[in-house]
């Protein structure tokens, strides 16, 4: 016979049991590796284009609070007209522009 005690014992099992528990770690998962990616681009952002913006006192400064923001902005600069970076030493290595990518792609998916 089943005292009180099991039968909930048996509910919480059966309820562990049947209870899906990946879609918070995936979405935490998500937020771990988007904030990766924005922090690797950040790195490009900065020691690519910063520098060059602060001489220039009306280019906007690229900061981990403004630059997702800005996604549309430096995709369309960097890959769309290859405008940016100006300048032969600033130009983005394949790595760098991977890593652009990347960043700009996760912002995209839902």
């Amino acid at each position: 016979m089943l005292t009180p005690v099991k039968s909930f014992l048996w509910v919480v099992v059966i309820l562990y049991t049947f209870t899906d528990f990946s879609s918070k770690k995936d979405s935490e998962t998500t937020i771990d590796q988007t904030q990766t990616l924005q922090k690797e681009a950040f790195y490009v952002l900065n020691t690519k284009c910063n520098f060059c913006h602060e001489e220039k006192r009306n280019r906007t400064i690229f900061t981990l609070e403004n630059m997702n923001i800005l996604a549309k902005t430096i995709e369309y600069q960097v890959f769309t007209t290859r405008k940016m970076p100006k300048g032969r030493k600033n130009k983005l290595s394949p790595l760098e522009e991977e890593k652009l990518k990347n960043w700009i792609n996760s912002l995209q998916k839902p």
